[in-house]
């Protein structure tokens, strides 16, 4: 981590880095054009010059000529050193070189001489590996993801190119503009300008409807990554049926993100914790606070952490949990989040630790985040779950799900009945919802599709005597596992708030 915290933007910091005269800062990113510009605003305002360096051009002043024979790492350190006065250099894909002992050794000499003006070097990289003689010496500077306030930049600057080179109309106003800003947060400066550029041609134009455009896009770009999944907001809780008490919370929770809400003091709400027995709607709830509140709804996929490489899936879980701040506001779903944790209950050792430093990594991220990020994670076995994890002021609150009573069933039933284009009203809920003691929300769904199949079959209409029938052929989770419900609703009794 940078040393630099706090409000600064990312300018403000690295001039910062460049002022307090470290000599050498690193900066692991594939966004060199975004870089170089950051530097170059920073060298002017610093009136400091900017040189450039990389294997295929050399050496040169930023938008100058190269010098020559500097295309190699070794007489570009040289050129460097003689090089007078204050000055920010910028290395391109240079860390590979410092294998080389000598040049390691001359960056090393050239940073002690740089403590006393105000020159840095700046290497950057995709993948940043230094020499460990070298670590002492570099700071590193994460640049992270752009800003709302750079996209919109980015934004309003490609759409009048759009509108200047290829005629395009653009009917957007600021707003709007912020609203398309918006809609691309979460990648990379040039991923949203190039998907704004994109889709703005493929309309011909750009108007209110293309911000649903580029969010599709978004999506698009963001699952092909592998990490984190935006979802579409297609559930809200008149979705869902019961969970009475979890939707008057996060009703009142809705205030705290009003204007009214904040000037009377509310604290934004962090995040839930939903646990219970499989198949009652965990899930559905989860996805139904982002439909509710209006918020994007991005799905972090706990398995996709895992890799190979040392210190590569705490990475992934960064880029994932900065990739939800800078989309916020957005409800962040972990689903069975115990997948990716459970380890680190039992100290980590099936995993080297991993699991550990996994944990340490989210609970960091939880106790020091920005408001913006509403985190809704669910658990199938939260006795797996670490107790760091389960802690006040980790979660909210942590609520359960059970198995839905007479009068939620009843719902149920309507509801998916409804979903399939039935009238409820010619179904006797009442005897319906009696027969299917015990059953989750998912068995009456599956209920519900297996009658369908049977009249389909039957040549006949769905009725409530062919849904009884596959009532009564089921056997529902709570019979064939009951040891195992028996303890979730033991374990919930004390420890969590009924959601309904």
């Amino acid at each position: 981590m940078s040393p630099v915290q706090g409000k600064l933007n990312k300018r403000d910091e690295l001039r910062l880095l460049v002022n307090s005269r470290h000599p050498v800062i690193t900066i692991e990113t594939t966004e060199e054009e975004r870089v170089e510009q950051l530097l170059f605003q920073i060298g002017t305002e610093l009136d400091v010059p900017v040189y450039t360096w990389s294997v295929t051009k050399g050496l040169a002043r930023f938008h100058g000529e190269p010098l020559y024979h500097t295309d190699d790492p070794s007489q570009a350190l040289a050129n460097i050193s003689i090089i007078n006065g204050d000055a920010i250099f910028l290395l391109k894909d240079f860390a590979r070189y410092c294998e080389n002992d000598k040049i390691c050794r001359r960056l090393r000499e050239l940073g002690e001489n740089f403590r006393t003006a105000r020159r840095s070097i700046v290497i950057t990289g995709a993948n940043m590996v230094l020499p460990p003689d070298l670590e002492g010496d570099a700071v590193p500077f994460v640049l992270g993801l752009p800003e709302l306030e750079e996209l919109f930049s980015g934004v309003r600057q490609t759409l009048a190119d759009l509108n200047r080179d290829n005629h395009v109309p653009i009917s957007l106003d600021p707003m709007s503009m912020q609203q398309a800003a918006q809609a691309l947060a979460g990648l990379t400066k040039e991923e949203a300008l190039r998907t704004l550029r994109l889709c703005v041609l493929s309309r011909g134009k750009a108007d209110p409807a293309v911000i649903e455009d580029l969010l599709e896009a978004k999506r698009n770009i963001l699952r092909g990554e592998g990490l984190l999944e935006t979802v579409r907001r297609d559930s809200s809780f008149s979705d869902v049926a019961g969970l009475a008490r979890l939707k008057d919370w996060l009703g009142k929770r809705k205030s705290a993100l009003t204007a009214e809400g904040i000037k009377f003091g509310l604290v934004p709400p962090k995040g839930i914790l939903i646990t219970g027995v499989q198949g009652c709607g965990k899930s559905l709830a989860a996805k139904a606070v982002a439909g509710e509140w209006g918020f994007e709804l991005a799905r972090l996929d706990a398995g996709a952490l895992y890799d190979k490489y040392v210190g590569e899936s705490e990475k992934k879980l960064r880029k994932g949990l900065e990739l939800a701040q800078k989309m916020a506001p957005v409800v962040l779903w972990i689903d069975e989040i115990e997948k990716a944790f459970a380890s680190a209950s039992s100290g980590g050792d099936a995993d080297a630790g991993l699991s550990q430093r996994l944990l340490a990594t989210l609970l960091t991220w939880m106790q020091d985040r920005e408001s913006g990020v509403f985190l809704t994670a669910t658990s199938n076995n939260i006795s797996a779950l670490p107790p760091e994890m389960l802690r006040k002021g980790r979660f909210d609150e942590i609520f359960f799900v059970d198995l839905p009573k007479a009068k939620v069933r009843e719902a149920l039933f309507a509801l998916h009945l409804k979903k399939r284009g039935r009238d409820s009203v010619e179904f006797d809920l009442v005897k319906l919802a009696a027969s299917s003691e015990g059953f989750s929300g998912a068995e009456i769904e599956q209920s519900i599709i297996s009658g369908l199949y049977s009249a389909f079959a039957l040549k006949k209409p769905l009725s409530t005597e062919i849904l009884l029938a596959e009532l009564l052929a089921t056997q529902p989770l709570s019979v064939t596992r009951a040891e195992d419900v028996a303890a979730i609703r033991e374990w919930a009794r004390t420890r969590a708030v009924p959601a309904d």
